[in-house]
């Protein structure tokens, strides 16, 4: 359980380090992953499958913006 905490701290805390430094694929796509990690612990604590949907979508903006930094950096 500990861990779940530590990935949410770690995507969030590198994606504000991330977007300083004007990184902005970087910095959404793990921002995008913090925040569907949230939605998903607050589905299994509040009951609201709703919240899961929210998730898969956030999980899709952070594979899109994992495409977009492995395009730019390794496909050149």
């Amino acid at each position: 359980m500990l861990s779940r905490y530590f990935v949410i701290a770690l995507a969030l805390g590198v994606a504000v380090f991330r977007a300083r430094a004007h990184a902005w694929p970087e910095a959404i796509g793990l921002a995008s992953l913090g925040i569907g990690l949230i939605c998903l612990r607050l589905a299994d604590t509040r009951q609201q499958p709703m919240l899961k949907q929210v998730a898969r979508v956030l999980f899709a903006i952070t594979l899109m913006a994992t495409g977009i930094v492995l395009q730019r950096n390794f496909l050149h």
